[in-house]
Parts: structure tokens; sequence; C-alpha cells
């Protein structure tokens, strides 16, 4: 199915939230205001943060966790307008309901979503509120000692408006750089859950490669995909692709050359072996932080659904009757993704093997 470009609408909404962030945040701050008596009732109660490498298996568990009666989380028709939840969703009811039939969504992975699907999109706030999100020179990683006030005090609010809204207990956020920002993300919210989906790295690599080919041969024809992944914070494939640092300065340069050069396999071994590695190294180093991770193999959890269901129930402290309906439902859904179409050649086959293997061995994977 090929991917269609944005509307008018959406593509002039995504670009003034943009272009006017500053503007957006004040007037978040203004919503915030008008709701105080309301939201001081509101507390933020062991929100679910679901922070792997794109591709490699989070939007099932987004969309699994999401069907859950206790929790909310940012949905496709949020956007561009989720910098307001509760004025959004006021506003909503005085506007015609669009239609509501599942469609494939745009990576062309058979994942059907409607307008009230969940999705990623709390990244916009992370590019407002720190500078040099997405600077391929910077690293990225966000510690427990680093400080930004005016954002920990946007994003309670916005997480404490979404849930005034939504009349849910508890958030959930699907965020691929949150992988990077983990320990800054627990100093904040204490009894937070964080889930890592995990998957092989060869079938990961190619699935990335293919999506990157896929949307950047869709860019040519509607270049505004590639402004609204921008926009949105989705640097991971398409025209507007960046190499993530996560703390390696040689290694992200790298990533970068690769990427640059059309080395596709080896930017996205180099990226994977260097996120999984940070991972492997936050759970050896940082008991606190380890002990609010539950790591998700993409391979076991569709051998074997409702055991990986049931871990994955009783680490984000799910109730008995969520818990069972939670397997009830998706374990019979629980498929393993469709491989990729692409070919490598031996050198590239020697890459991933050479440069995700130490790290893909920690976390049960062997490359043979």
């Amino acid at each position: 199915m090929p991917i269609s470009a944005p509307s008018r609408s959406a593509r002039f909404g995504s670009w003034l939230s943009h272009r006017y962030s500053g503007l957006c945040a004040r007037l978040a701050n203004a919503e915030t205001a008008q709701l105080s008596e309301e939201l001081r009732t509101i507390q933020i109660d062991r929100p679910v943060f679901i922070a792997g490498v794109a591709r490699s298996g989070s939007t099932i568990l987004l969309e699994a966790l999401a069907s859950c009666d206790s929790f909310t989380s940012a949905r496709y028709s949020d956007y561009p307008p989720l910098w307001f939840p509760c004025w959004w969703s006021q506003l909503k009811r005085h506007l015609p309901k669009p239609a509501h039939s599942p469609s494939e969504r745009a990576h062309g992975d058979g994942i059907a979503v409607t307008v009230d699907s969940p999705e990623a999109f709390d990244e916009v706030f992370w590019m407002h509120f720190f500078p040099h999100r997405h600077d391929p020179e910077i690293s990225q990683r966000l510690t427990a000692q680093d400080h930004n006030p005016p954002f920990d005090e946007f994003y309670r609010n916005h997480i404490r408006k979404v849930l005034l809204a939504r009349g849910r207990p508890r958030y959930l956020c699907k965020g691929n750089y949150n992988l990077a920002r983990l320990p800054y993300l627990l100093s904040r919210f204490p009894d937070a859950k964080f889930v890592v989906p995990i998957r092989h790295p060869k079938t990961h690599v190619a699935s990335l490669q293919q999506q990157h080919q896929r949307f950047t041969q869709a860019a040519l024809h509607h270049p505004s995909i590639a402004r609204q992944m921008a926009r949105s914070g989705h640097f991971e494939f398409g025209p507007q692709r960046r190499a993530e640092h996560m703390g390696d300065a040689e290694v992200a340069t790298r990533i970068r050359d690769a990427l640059a050069a059309g080395r596709d396999v080896e930017g996205y071994a180099l990226q994977w072996a260097q996120s999984y590695a940070w991972l492997a190294d936050l759970l050896d180093s940082n008991p606190s932080v380890a002990s609010s991770i539950l790591v998700v193999s993409h391979e076991d959890l569709c051998r074997s659904p409702a055991d990986e269901l049931q871990t994955l129930a009783r680490h984000i402290e799910l109730a008995p009757s969520e818990a069972e309906r939670l397997v009830e439902q998706w374990a019979p859904r629980m498929q393993a993704a469709k491989p990729a179409r692409v070919a490598w050649t031996l050198a590239e086959e020697a890459c991933v093997r050479e440069s995700c293997g130490p790290v893909a061995t920690q976390f049960g994977y062997t490359l043979d």
C-alpha cells in the first residue's frame, strides 16, 4: 500500500504548532491555570513508558496496553493540537466525527489504525524544551542529574490534563527516544514502569532498512511526508533521518557517516548495538533503574504470548481482572512481524554479526 501525503489541514496544523511551539507552550500553561482546581485532584500513578528502538515491536505493545481500562495515551487525533488536551477534547465533542474504519498505517506492516489509535507524540515536547534534541553530534542521554524545571513542570501538568480529559487513572507513553532518558524519567516519576522491547538485530536492522527505503521513496513524490515526520519527532528513517548519539562520540560519528553514505545496514547495526549496549549498562550498573525495566523480546512475545503478557502485566502492576483480559484478548494477536524484503551482501551480513554480536549475546541472541 503506497504512503499518502498528509492532508492540507494536517500539514498546516503541524507547521503551525512547530513554528509557534513557544506560543503553544504558553497557551498550554494557560490551560493548566484555568484547570488548576480540577488538576489538584489528579495524581500521576505508575506511568508506563514504552521505550525501544523503532521497529522493535513497540507499537503492538502500545496498542495492547492502551486497550486496558486503566490507561490512556496520545492518539492520532491528538496531533497537532496535543499541547492542549482538555481544550481539544472539549472542542472535538462539537466537531463531526470522522470515519473510524481501520486502515493499514503508513509503515505497510499490517497494523491497522484509526484516529483513536494510540501513537507516539510526546517527542514534540522534548524537542521544544531540550535544545539540540536529535543533533547527531550531541549525546542524547539524560540522567537523574540533568535539570530542566520548565519541562518537568509542563510534562507533569500535561500528563494530569490527559488523565483528566480521558477519565483514566494511568498514563501510557510510547517514545522511541526515551531509551536514552530512562534515568531522567525515573527521577521525575519514581514509580514509573519502563517496558523496553528488543528484537533480533538481523530482522531489526532489515526492518529499519526497508522502512527507510519506503519512506524515502514516498517522499520523492510527497516531500511533505519528511517534514511532517520531523515535526512530530520521527527521525528514525526517511529523508529526515538522523543518527542518534547515545554517549559514545566515536560510534555516533561512525553511524552518521555510514547513514550519510547510504551504508544503511552498517549504520543501523551500529545504532542497534549502541542503543542496547546503553540498556545493558543500565541494567548492570543502576539497580534502581533496572528494577523498573522489563525487557520484552519480540520473538518470545510471539512464541509464548500468554506467558510474556502475564509477565508484562505483573511488571506494570495491572489488576488481576485487567491482566486476564489483556492475555485473553491479545495473546492470539501476537504474530511475528512480516520479514523485510531486503537482500544483504556477505559483507553486510558480517557487518551485523561484528557490530551487534557482543551486545546481542547479553540479551540471549546468537548471530550465526
